[in-house]
């Protein structure tokens, strides 16, 4: 919790120093918004030990864990990625950018979940 409250801390700082240099140097306040989201997804990443020590259990209950969770995780990147893309391009005024990554994103997340949809549907048909 003491971590997100950080984070939070560092991007807001970020947001205000950026909208102070977007009217004189939009180009910096651009860099600057990017190496705050940078700090905080390293930081973010590092903290995730307790995420695979989950997954690492789930793989040692489950014989084909991997088949469940890599979808999974795979799709929460694609989400995360394009997410903070989209809002970068949005930063940049580039909303038709925006919109054109975020079908893209939604495209990848639904073509990485495809296996897992149809084995579960395989599983539902199998029991009627």
């Amino acid at each position: 919790m003491n971590l997100l409250f950080r984070a939070a801390a560092v991007l807001l700082l970020s947001a205000l120093l950026s909208i102070l240099l977007r009217k004189e140097i939009p180009e910096l306040a651009l860099l600057l918004s990017l190496t705050a989201i940078c700090t905080v997804l390293v930081t973010a990443l590092e903290t995730a030990k307790q995420l695979r020590d989950l997954v690492s259990t789930v793989q040692s209950i489950l014989k084909n864990a991997d088949m469940l969770t890599a979808p999974v995780l795979k799709c929460l990147g694609i989400a995360v990625t394009t997410r903070i893309a989209s809002e970068l391009c949005r930063d940049a005024s580039q909303g038709a950018a925006s919109a054109a990554l975020e079908f893209m994103g939604t495209i990848c997340a639904l073509t990485v979940a495809m296996p897992l949809i149809l084995s579960l549907l395989k599983s539902i048909g199998g029991l009627l």
